[in-house]
Parts: structure tokens; C-alpha cells; sequence
């Protein structure tokens, strides 16, 4: 009983979110933009992740706190993540020493299955407009590159969205969240699932020193 009230309390809370969205929508704006599809997208984003009762944006900022501390990112614009994507372009690895150590399994491991029929369902935004914002193009971009090729590696992965996502797209919320997930998965892999091990000296090192190249 507990959880089914918390279920509909968390359908409420979408559809007033839904609803402030919408009035706050000013008349000079297109209704079919792609930062209000972002929003919705968005609501379906963390709503997501509260099933398995994670504030996944508290965790991604908390992340992306960390990635400012140790230097991967300049600051928070998108040019800096568009930065960071092509350093992993051509580096296997996140540069050591890696010391976040904050990870939920969940963020992880588990992604929403269809992001856009919960963004119908729920406050009818038509697929045609996702798949037409900024965001989704590049992703379709990425994919028909990817597809070209007979093996993938997670650098081409990092190729391409810096190649095709924009500053300005990436500083838009929900792509930012995709992104900083993107990257939280790749900082995990780095630090504790990586083919070339971190020694003594990578922590030892400056986050100035050597960059770790990948192999040849």
C-alpha cells in the first residue's frame, strides 16, 4: 500500500511538473524546441532512477564536482566537455590518479529502456520531435558511423559525440546528465576494470604530467 501511494504520489509530481513546464512556455518560445523536449525528457530521466530510489543528479553533480577537482574538466561549459571528449578520443584511459570512488551500481549499470515513449505516455510529446532535437541527430550520426565499422572502440565513442554534440547542446540538462553518465561509466572502467594497470607512479604523478596514450 506504502509503495503504491508513493507511485502515484511520483505520477502527480510528473504531470505538475509537466503542467509548470507548459505555462511557463512563453509565447515568443516554438512549442516544439528542443530545450522544452529536453525538459520532459529530462522528468522521465530521473524519474527513472527514483524507481530504484537514486537522485541520479545529485550523484551526476557530485561526479562532475570531482571531475573539476582532478582537472578532466576546465569548468562546466560545454566546451569544456566537448574538451574532454576528445582527449578520450585518443586516451584510452582517464588520466590517473583517479580517486572518486562514489559509484551506485544502478547509475552503472541500468539505463532507461525507452526514454521517449515515457516522454508520450505521459505528456504525449511526439517521438518526431525527439528524434529532431539537436542531441538525437547527433546520436543518429553516431550510430550510422559506428555501424560503418567492423570493431568499435570506446574512443570512437568519444570521437563522435565530440564531433557531432555542440557546446551549446551539451549545456542543455538532460544531454548534459547522458553525457556525465557517459563519462561516469568511462571513469569507473579507468579506474577499476582497465587493461593497462595504474602503477605507483600514476598516482604520484601530477595531474600535469604525461598523458596515458593508448596502444598502438
Amino acid at each position: 500500500m506504502y509503495f503504491l501511494f508513493l507511485t502515484i504520489m511520483r505520477l502527480l509530481m510528473i504531470s505538475l511538473f509537466g503542467l509548470i513546464l507548459l505555462l511557463s512556455t512563453s509565447c515568443s518560445e516554438k512549442p516544439t524546441s528542443d530545450e522544452k523536449v529536453y525538459s520532459f525528457l529530462e522528468v522521465c530521466y530521473e524519474d527513472y532512477y527514483l524507481n530504484y530510489n537514486v537522485q541520479i543528479s545529485n550523484h551526476l553533480e557530485k561526479f562532475e564536482d570531482h571531475l573539476l577537482l582532478e582537472g578532466h574538466l576546465k569548468d562546466t561549459t560545454g566546451q569544456a566537455y566537448l574538451d574532454l571528449l576528445d582527449y578520450l578520443s585518443s586516451n584510452i584511459y582517464f588520466k590517473a590518479p583517479l580517486k572518486y570512488d562514489d559509484f551506485n551500481n544502478t547509475i552503472l549499470y541500468k539505463v532507461p529502456d525507452d526514454i521517449t515513449e515515457c516522454a508520450n505516455s505521459i505528456f504525449g510529446l511526439d517521438s518526431t520531435l525527439v528524434k529532431n532535437t539537436a542531441y538525437f541527430k547527433a546520436q543518429e550520426r553516431i550510430k550510422n558511423e559506428l555501424e560503418k565499422k567492423e570493431e568499435i572502440s570506446i574512443n570512437d565513442v568519444f570521437r563522435y559525440n565530440s564531433k557531432f554534440l555542440s557546446a551549446k547542446t551539451i549545456k542543455s540538462p538532460f544531454v548534459k546528465q547522458s553525457v556525465l553518465q557517459l563519462l561516469y561509466k568511462w571513469y569507473f572502467k579507468s579506474k577499476h576494470d582497465r587493461e593497462i594497470p595504474i602503477t605507483k607512479d600514476h598516482f604520484e604523478e601530477s595531474h600535469d604530467s604525461t598523458l596515458i596514450k593508448a596502444d598502438s
